[in-house]
């Protein structure tokens, strides 16, 4: 298979398990919150970070290369990477709580405005017209998402915006990582393809990320049968989420990997729908087809601004 089509077919996976992976902390945030417990969104986080670097510790020993790229060369990547994604993940769990995976998840297609922001005024990359119209679209899906009473409330607004700013910077970091662990590896005399590096960057970011998590995990001590059982049903579908999305951004790059992960707004949609069809009304609120379709067609607006602001028809 060539890179396009495993790119897509990474980007695709990476969508759609994020998207369960919404669905399950915010299950898990409503049960235990019923309960009266505090902390939990921090404990979730922390208590699957640490699974999920139980999981990339051997991943990062079968897939290190036979040369080795010198430190120097991923350090400052792997860390701003891993840090703004922590900044980021913090926020979308409080915008989580606050409101449902289906109202969220689209919006998160926000993202391309900061890209826009950040490489036009802090890369100083020129955009066209057609760029800046895929911007404006993304601003119209969000107020399309925002109108009548669908609309998500205004903190869980500010923190999808601190979300969305997190993970375009963490984005940037993430091809800078393995354009680094590339380009290492070939200074010292040896070969690191594109895929292998995606995996290998994945792994290394979730080390360091479950390092960083382990004096919570011992703060937030006693952890009950129902975090570790959730964490672990979050830590699947996250790791699986992001090795596909670093396969993804390996193959593709981070700009057009962000329009194939823009589809979990709509498979987001599509999966509240079905939940609150069935019953899940604690975890998605049942909305009248108004609702449902303004939803979709702001998903898909927003999935539609990605791609224009990739794809060159010149």
């Amino acid at each position: 298979m060539s890179d396009l089509p495993l790119g897509i077919a990474a980007g695709l996976t990476a969508a759609f398990f994020s998207a369960v992976s919404y669905l399950i902390s915010r299950q898990y945030g409503l049960a235990q919150r019923a309960l009266g417990r505090q902390g939990v969104a921090l404990r979730l986080l922390a208590i699957a970070h640490l699974l999920m670097a139980a999981v990339c510790i051997p991943l990062v020993w079968a897939a290190w290369p036979a040369v080795p790229p010198a430190w120097e060369s991923f350090a400052i990547p792997v860390i701003a990477s891993g840090g703004f994604y922590l900044a980021g993940q913090s926020a979308l769990f409080a915008a989580l709580r606050r409101a449902e995976a289906s109202r969220i998840a689209p919006l998160l297609g926000l993202k391309i405005v900061m890209l826009a922001i950040i490489v036009s005024s802090v890369l100083g990359q020129v955009l066209d017209a057609r760029q800046w119209l895929a911007v404006a679209l993304c601003v119209v899906a969000a107020a399309l998402l925002q109108a009548g009473r669908g609309g998500v409330p205004a903190a869980a607004f500010g923190f999808v915006l601190v979300c969305c700013l997190c993970f375009a910077i963490s984005d940037i970091w993430i091809v800078r990582l393995i354009d680094g662990l590339q380009a290492g590896a070939a200074a010292a005399g040896g070969t690191l393809g594109r895929l292998h590096a995606g995996g290998l960057a994945m792994a290394l970011t979730y080390v360091l990320c479950g390092i960083v998590f382990i004096p919570l995990v011992a703060a937030l001590w006693p952890h009950t049968r129902a975090d570790w059982k959730a964490a672990t049903t979050y830590a699947a579908a996250w790791l699986v989420s992001m090795a596909g999305l670093y396969c993804c951004f390996g193959l593709v790059g981070a700009v057009f990997g962000n329009i194939l992960q823009s589809a979990r707004g709509l498979m987001a949609v599509a999966l509240g729908a079905m939940l609150a069809h069935h019953g899940w009304h604690d975890l998605e609120q049942k909305v009248d087809r108004g609702t449902l379709l303004r939803r979709a067609a702001a998903a898909l607006l927003m999935t539609a601004a990605i791609t224009i602001y990739v794809i060159d028809l010149s």
